[in-house]
């Protein structure tokens, strides 16, 4: 794994900010998430990128940086060769410019060898934004290319000349974008591999609408599809402020946990709003971390502080329906609800740890019951919708049975793909596939 790069920042482009952010601040994030801890910037501006790169940056605080005056207006080999660490056998070397897709960024540093990121078949919606790439014959160069130090030395002129020569006598070899799985498993849905250039201001929204499209998870229930347009309004906003993603994950906790003690005292309406509120709070964290490359392990635990202010929601629930006589033994329901939880979430489990992906991914029939299957933006549409109507512990009662309804279903499919998965063949359809 390569753990040094040089950027080439001979153009001020690298400083336009996207959704927050300089393309330069972004780029060195992404790349300390791969494993990147030094970063040599060669620069015809120095003075300029270092008071860049002097603003504090949590985001790759681990990251060493330092910047470096090239020999003149444009980079040559040259110049890259006389920056280049004498202790450093590959490195990885990019043009500051250029925004990539963390997947492609960490394939390229794990490779071995002189090898060229290469862009065979451009999507026609990032044409405007790949149009400065310099083309070879395998196609658009993306900007980015692990070098060893043995063969540059032997090189002259610019880089992109000598990684367009090397691509033709195959002494470098292409990693084609084209070429890369589509399917991305943190977002849970096909989305190819992006990278574009930062050049003009006319392509900045382009380039924006990319960037929070590629924030958006897939495999969604209902209310989450009419949560993600208002999530995308907000963190399009949200980016351009100081505000981090754990900040956000606080708000929502204390938002959410106000929620429970209204259920608790039997302010159900309000409690209701609080709730189908928070539905949209709790995707802006995420977002906001993707969206800036702020993401971290901590980032992780936010799942588990939402599995805790929700199950707060049914156990005050239970208590207000018990208390309040409009569900006599409200806990025996909500113990079932307890049962169904843990049955289905083996379930989803045994899935994920042998496939790989969620259970709603595996099949059409899974992804419709996804839409409306129990789980808690679905729970508090139905508690909503018993509210409106005045019947919110029959509603409550309904919520359960749903669950029970989505564990029998998820319980026998679980079953079916270990079964399928000793006997050597994951990839056999479930029967009665819609697909």
């Amino acid at each position: 794994m390569v753990d040094h790069c040089i950027v080439l920042s001979d153009r001020t482009a690298a400083l336009t900010e996207l959704c927050g952010i300089s393309v330069l601040e972004r780029l060195l994030r992404t790349l300390r998430r791969c494993g990147v801890r030094h970063a040599t910037v060669l620069s015809n501006a120095p003075d300029l990128i270092a008071n860049h790169l002097d603003r504090p940056s949590w985001a790759r605080a681990e990251l060493k940086t330092e910047t470096r005056k090239q020999s003149s207006e444009f980079v040559t080999v040259t110049d890259i060769v006389d920056v280049w660490p004498a202790e450093v056998e590959t490195a990885l070397v990019v043009r500051a410019n250029v925004v990539l897709d963390v997947r492609l960024a960490r394939r390229i540093v794990s490779e071995v060898g002189n090898i060229a990121l290469i862009d065979s078949a451009v999507p026609a919606e990032i044409a405007p934004l790949v149009f400065s790439a310099p083309n070879t014959n395998a196609g658009k160069l993306c900007g980015a290319a692990l070098i060893k130090r043995e063969w540059l030395s032997t090189q002259t002129g610019r880089l992109e000349e000598a990684l367009c020569d090397g691509l033709d006598h195959r002494t470098v070899a292409p990693l084609d974008v084209a070429d890369q799985p589509v399917y991305d498993g943190k977002l849970r849905r096909k989305l190819r591999p992006f990278w574009f250039v930062a050049s003009s201001p006319q392509t900045i929204k382009l380039a924006e609408g990319i960037l929070l499209d590629s924030t958006q998870k897939g495999a969604l229930d209902i209310p989450a599809y009419l949560h993600a347009p208002i999530e995308k309004f907000l963190v399009a906003y949200l980016c351009w402020t100081s505000i981090t993603p754990n900040q956000l994950t606080f708000l929502c906790n204390v938002v959410a946990w106000i929620a429970t003690i209204l259920f608790a005292t039997g302010h159900l309406v309000s409690g209701i709003v609080i709730a189908l509120i928070i539905g949209v709070l709790d995707g802006l964290d995420g977002k906001q971390a993707r969206l800036k490359v702020e993401t971290t392990k901590r980032g992780k635990l936010e799942h588990w502080f939402d599995g805790v202010f929700e199950w707060s929601w049914w156990t005050a629930l239970a208590y207000q329906f018990q208390v309040s006589g409009q569900l006599p033994g409200a806990f025996r329901y909500w113990f079932l609800l307890v049962v169904a939880e843990a049955i289905d979430g083996v379930a989803k489990g045994a899935v994920l740890f042998t496939t790989g992906k969620l259970i709603d991914e595996l099949n059409t029939f899974e992804r419709i019951i996804r839409l409306v299957g129990g789980r808690r933006n679905v729970y508090v549409w139905v508690l909503a919708i018993g509210i409106l109507f005045g019947a919110p512990a029959k509603a409550f009662v309904a919520m359960i049975y749903l669950e029970a309804m989505t564990a029998a279903v998820h319980l026998p499919h679980a079953t079916w793909t270990l079964y399928k998965a000793r006997s050597g063949s994951v990839g056999a359809s479930w029967p009665n596939d819609l697909e």
